[in-house]
């Protein structure tokens, strides 16, 4: 069986106790039976021999068979100290682990909003201004309801996609990273062009941004980056860049056009860069588990009862929405008021790949100008899970703490 804080492994099921008052009432029945016997039987035995017959061998009968059972209760209770010790211990190595975060070192988006910066775009978006409108895609389908990324005409889509890559660099502190600083990338991206276009893109904007800094290629997809990070390379000095991209996608309708680039940074060797935010452990619920998952989130971070006051919905199908809605007034978010919960999809539309991080950039933004933790409930494009985390500010984390 596979054990997790939400499925704790028993406790060791404990010897039932001696029963001392009948084990005494057995001694006491036997040395009466004893001396009716003896008295019967044993009438030419002198008295000494009498009274060593009639107590001493029902009493040594007795005391071996209470010693025997006195030391199998010993051994079983000594074996369930030992498992329960080590169910604690596992308990609270789990616990610490859990409860590793990630610094949000920068957070930078670019989307459909016709605001100029970044800040007012995060509050549009948390007031669910919406910017979805029926109009004529990338591919010439019209009467497709999306938001698009503001462009002229004449743009190519490789030239779009370099801009926004371009755009999100030129917002990263590259200038402020330590010497033999290193990175790791990781693209999660929708899309209808070729994966090679977007790595020549890629490749492009860096070399506009006249970035040098070493870096290499993760994989992996969704929240599962943050949890496998959090697991493998917690200890690790180099910093994690997160691009999310949705651009021109093989079906528009009811899509958002987005680009995100999150900078990450290990709490234990990160200490360059201020940190604006702490990402915390995400944690998968399958279909039906949304409301143990979003306690386990809170048990992740931990927060105290009642202060989660917003939370963002991203990237979620109509099952899962649904599921959202039950689970909406649930530990941690019970405070939240239903004219604080940013449901991005139907703001913006679903926003594919970089649905999770538009959230969290989204979120990380509003924590920093509110002081508030953000909760962000977010579906995976490559499995049918919803990913509950939250997203907290730097000042308010001791005021947090259980």
């Amino acid at each position: 069986m596979s054990y997790s804080l939400k499925c704790l492994p028993d406790y060791y099921p404990r010897p039932e106790s001696i029963k001392i008052a009948r084990w005494f009432m057995t001694l006491g029945i036997m040395l009466a039976l004893s001396i009716i016997l003896m008295r019967i039987f044993g009438r030419y035995v002198d008295n000494h021999h009498f009274w060593l017959f009639s107590l001493g061998v029902p009493a040594a009968i007795w005391g071996s068979a209470f010693a025997f059972r006195l030391g199998i209760w010993m051994l079983q209770d000594i074996k369930a100290n030992g498992f329960d010790r080590r169910r604690e211990q596992w308990i609270l190595c789990e616990t610490r682990s859990a409860r590793r975060a990630l610094q949000v070192l920068n957070a930078s988006f670019i989307t459909g909003h016709t605001a100029s910066s970044q800040e007012e775009i995060a509050i549009s978006m948390q007031g669910n201004d919406s910017i979805i409108f029926s109009q004529v895609d990338r591919n010439g389908n019209e009467s497709t309801r999306m938001s698009r990324v503001a462009s002229s005409p004449q743009d190519t889509p490789k030239y779009l996609i370099t801009e926004i890559f371009f755009r999100l660099l030129a917002k990263l502190p590259f200038i402020q990273f330590p010497d033999k600083a290193s990175l790791v990338v990781v693209f999660n991206i929708s899309t209808s062009l070729p994966q090679e276009d977007i790595r020549h893109c890629w490749d492009d904007a860096m070399k506009k941004n006249n970035i040098t800094v070493p870096f290499e290629y993760g994989e992996g997809n969704g929240l599962s980056i943050i949890d496998d990070w959090l697991n493998t390379r917690i200890k690790d000095k180099a910093m994690l860049l997160i691009v999310g991209l949705q651009f021109n996608p093989s079906d528009s309708d009811n899509t958002a056009e987005a680009g995100v680039a999150l900078l990450l940074g290990n709490r234990l060797t990160q200490e360059a860069l201020e940190p604006v935010a702490l990402l915390h452990r995400p944690d998968p619920a399958q279909p039906g588990g949304l409301e143990e998952g979003m306690r386990m989130a809170a048990y992740n971070v931990p927060v105290k009862e009642n202060i989660v006051k917003h939370l963002w919905l991203a990237g979620l199908t109509k099952e899962q929405r649904a599921e959202v809605v039950g689970n909406q007034n649930k530990h941690p978010a019970q405070s939240v008021e239903d004219d604080a919960v940013a449901n991005l999809d139907v703001s913006m539309g679903h926003a594919g790949a970089a649905a999770p991080w538009l959230a969290i950039a989204a979120a990380t933004e509003i924590a920093r100008q509110t002081q508030l933790p953000q909760m962000i409930i977010s579906g995976d494009t490559t499995q049918d899970v919803l990913w509950s985390t939250l997203v907290t500010p730097i000042a308010s984390r001791k005021e947090m703490d259980a």
